[in-house]
């Protein structure tokens, strides 16, 4: 009996901690075998797009990372004003396909506009551009190649 209790406990630990899991590590979409954060049920919560902004909706035109590629440059720009170190975009973050961290530019609040270029000679995929900002948190795009 006392085998078969320790039994029950033990295989009700391992549901909760299944439970667990799904919250701790939430899905992140697939979009042709890749990952998709664009359409990830963290888009609107931990980060924000254009079309889920979540609580700072309205915000969308001064925040989400606007991309343009000329060649093998993108110059990224977000339409934000620099009020010095009241309200400022703090940096633009490059990712590959897979999310992996390339290149990143980091900004002065008091004499950079959040402009950034990167060369991206190689990268055949897709990319993703991270702009963070001081009080409304991080909003990403895509830019597929």
């Amino acid at each position: 009996m006392e085998k078969m209790m320790h039994r029950r406990l033990f295989l009700k630990g391992l549901g909760l901690i299944g439970v667990a899991s799904s919250i701790a590590a939430p899905k992140i979409a697939l979009a042709d075998g890749m990952l998709d954060p664009m359409n990830s049920n963290l888009t609107g919560s931990l980060f924000y797009t254009m079309e889920a902004p979540g609580r700072w909706a309205g915000k969308e035109a001064g925040h989400v990372p606007m991309i343009e590629r000329s060649g093998n440059m993108i110059e990224v720009t977000t339409g934000h004003e620099m009020d010095g170190y009241t309200h400022y975009i703090i940096k633009h973050i490059l990712l590959d396909e897979n999310l992996e961290f390339v290149a990143e530019t980091m900004f002065d609040p008091q004499t950079d506009a959040p402009i950034s270029t990167y060369d991206i000679s190689g990268m055949d995929t897709a990319l993703y551009m991270v702009s963070l900002c001081n009080k409304h948190d991080a909003w990403l795009n895509r830019l597929a190649l």
